[in-house]
C-alpha cells in the first residue's frame, strides 16, 4: 500500500494578482493584459463564441490577429475588429515586474457574443478559471492550450493546466505543467499537484522507469511532505539501491504517522517497508526490529518477503563464516516465505550451500549431504522447471555424485536458460563448471 489516496473536495481557484515572488536572478514571464477593451464597429450576428489571437509588439500595439477558433463564424469580422482597436499591455519579461521589460507577445482572449448583441471578452486565463470552476475540465485545458503555446513562460496558466489536466485524470500532462508554473501553483491546490505527482511515480515504478519515479516522488514530497508522500519517496529510493535514502524517508513517514491519526493497518505497511529498507541495507537487526512492530500494530499485516531478505542477509552471514548446514537452513527457510522465481532463488542458494558442506566431509558423510542438496534443487525446479540457477544447481549435485551424464545434461539446459534470461555472469559460471564436467581444463 503506497498511502495514495482521493483528495478532499477543493475551493474554488484563487489567484492572487502580480508576479510570484523569487530570487532576483530569474526571469519571471508575465504575459500580456486587455487594459480596455474596444467597441463593436462591426456589425453582431446573433449567439456565438469567438477565441480571437492578437499578436502584440515590445509596446503593446497590434501587429496582428486571427481567429483560433469560432461557433459562429458571422461574428468573426467583428471580433477581429474588437481585436484589433482594443488597447493591450504588453508582454514583459524581467526578474521582478517592476523591472521586467517589454517583449513581442501574443494575447488570447474569448469574445461572448449574445442575442441581443452584446459582446463579453474573457482571456483564456479567465476563461480557464471559469471553466474549472464549472467542472469543466476540458474546457478549460482546450482554452488554454493555444494560448500556452504562444505564452509557455504563463506559471499561472501552467498551474490552470495542471489542474484541469489532474481532473481528467491525464497525470503526466498534469505534472509537466506543474513542472512549468513551478512557485505559481496555488497553495490551495498543491495538495492536488502533490497527488497528480504521485500517480506518476508509481505508474513509473511499475514499469520499472526508477530514475523518473524518484524525480516525480521528491515533487511530491516538495509540495505536500506528508506521510503518503515520504513513503511513496522511500520506495521509489529503494527501487533505485538507495537503501540509505530510502530508511530516511520511510523513518519521516513513519514518525509522522505516529504524531497524527494514520490508521494502525497503514502504519504497519509503512513498518514492513522500513524493514524492507534495512534488510536491503543488510542490517538484519533493525529489519526484524520493525517487522516485530508492524505485527504488534497489525497481526495481519503481510511481511513474508521481508523475513525472506533477513533470512538472506543472515544466511550471507553464516556462509562468510563457512556454517554451512545453518545457511543451507535460513536459505530453505526464505525460500519458503517466497514464490515464483524468488523462492527458486532461495532453494538453489540452499543446495549450493550444502554443496559446500559436501566438500568438507568424508565420502560417507558427503553422499547424505549431497541428498539433501538435490532435495532443495529441486524444490526450486518445481517453482520454475526453467529457471538458470535452478538447474545450475542440480547439475553441481550430479557432478558431485559423479553422475557425468546427468550433470553434462542438466547444465547444458541451465546454460541455455541463463542466455534466455540474459545473465551472462551466471551463464559463464556455467559453462565453467560444464567444461570441468566434460573433462576440460
Amino acid at each position: 500500500m503506497q498511502f495514495i489516496r482521493s483528495l478532499a473536495v477543493f475551493t474554488a481557484i484563487t489567484f492572487a494578482s502580480g508576479a510570484v515572488a523569487s530570487a532576483q536572478q530569474f526571469q519571471y514571464y508575465f504575459p500580456p493584459k486587455l487594459v480596455k477593451r474596444a467597441a463593436a464597429t462591426v456589425p453582431t450576428h446573433g449567439k456565438g463564441k469567438v477565441v480571437v489571437q492578437v499578436e502584440l509588439d515590445p509596446h503593446g500595439k497590434v501587429v496582428a490577429t486571427r481567429v483560433i477558433s469560432s461557433t459562429n463564424k458571422a461574428n468573426d469580422a467583428a471580433a477581429l475588429d474588437i481585436a484589433k482597436h482594443s488597447t493591450y499591455a504588453p508582454a514583459r519579461r524581467g526578474s521582478s515586474e517592476g523591472k521586467a521589460k517589454g517583449e513581442r507577445g501574443f494575447y488570447d482572449f474569448t469574445l461572448m457574443f449574445t442575442e441581443s448583441g452584446g459582446v463579453q471578452a474573457k482571456s483564456p486565463v479567465d476563461q480557464a478559471i471559469d471553466d474549472i470552476n464549472k467542472n469543466q475540465y476540458a474546457a478549460a485545458r482546450d482554452a488554454l492550450t493555444p494560448y500556452l503555446k504562444q505564452n509557455p513562460g504563463d506559471g499561472k496558466a501552467q498551474a490552470l493546466l495542471g489542474i484541469a489536466q489532474y481532473y481528467l485524470k491525464d497525470y503526466d500532462a498534469s505534472t509537466a505543467a506543474f513542472d512549468q508554473a513551478g512557485a505559481a501553483i496555488p497553495a490551495s491546490y498543491k495538495n492536488l499537484a502533490a497527488d497528480a505527482y504521485a500517480q506518476v511515480t508509481q505508474e513509473r515504478l511499475s514499469k520499472g522507469d526508477n530514475q523518473d519515479a524518484l524525480v516525480s516522488a521528491k515533487r511530491a514530497v516538495g509540495l505536500s511532505p506528508s506521510v503518503a508522500y515520504y513513503n511513496l519517496l522511500g520506495l521509489a529510493e529503494m527501487t533505485a539501491n538507495d537503501s540509505k535514502a530510502a530508511i530516511g524517508d520511510i523513518l519521516k513517514a513513519r514518525d509522522l504517522a505516529a504524531e497524527g491519526k494514520t490508521p494502525a493497518g497503514d502504519r504497519a505497511t509503512i513498518d514492513v517497508n522500513l524493514a524492507q529498507a534495512y534488510a536491503n541495507a543488510g542490517d538484519a537487526d533493525n529489519a526484524q526490529k520493525y517487522l516485530a512492530e508492524a505485527k504488534s500494530l497489525d497481526p495481519k499485516v503481510d511481511t513474508k518477503s521481508v523475513y525472506a531478505s533477513v533470512y538472506a542477509i543472515q544466511a550471507k552471514a553464516e556462509l562468510d563464516a563457512k556454517d554451512y548446514p545453518a545457511a543451507a537452513k535460513l536459505y530453505d527457510q526464505g525460500g519458503g516465505q517466497l514464490t515464483g522465481k524468488y523462492a527458486a532463488a532461495q532453494f538453489s542458494n540452499a543446495a549450493f550451500a550444502y554443496i559446500s558442506l559436501a566438500q568438507t566431509q568424508d565420502p560417507k558423510t558427503a553422499s547424505a549431504t549431497l541428498d539433501a542438496a538435490l532435495a532443495e534443487a529441486n524444490k526450486a525446479l518445481q517453482v520454475d522447471p526453467k529457471f538458470a540457477l535452478a538447474l545450475y544447481a542440480q547439475g553441481a549435485v550430479f557432478a558431485n555424485q559423479g553422475r557425468k551424464d546427468a550433470a553434462i545434461a542438466t547444465l547444458k539446459q541451465a546454460d541455455a536458460a541463463a542466455t534466455t534470461e540474459g545473465d551472462a555472469s551466471l551463464a559463464a559460471a556455467i559453462e565453467k563448471t560444464l567444461k570441468q564436467v566434460q573433462g576440460g581444463s
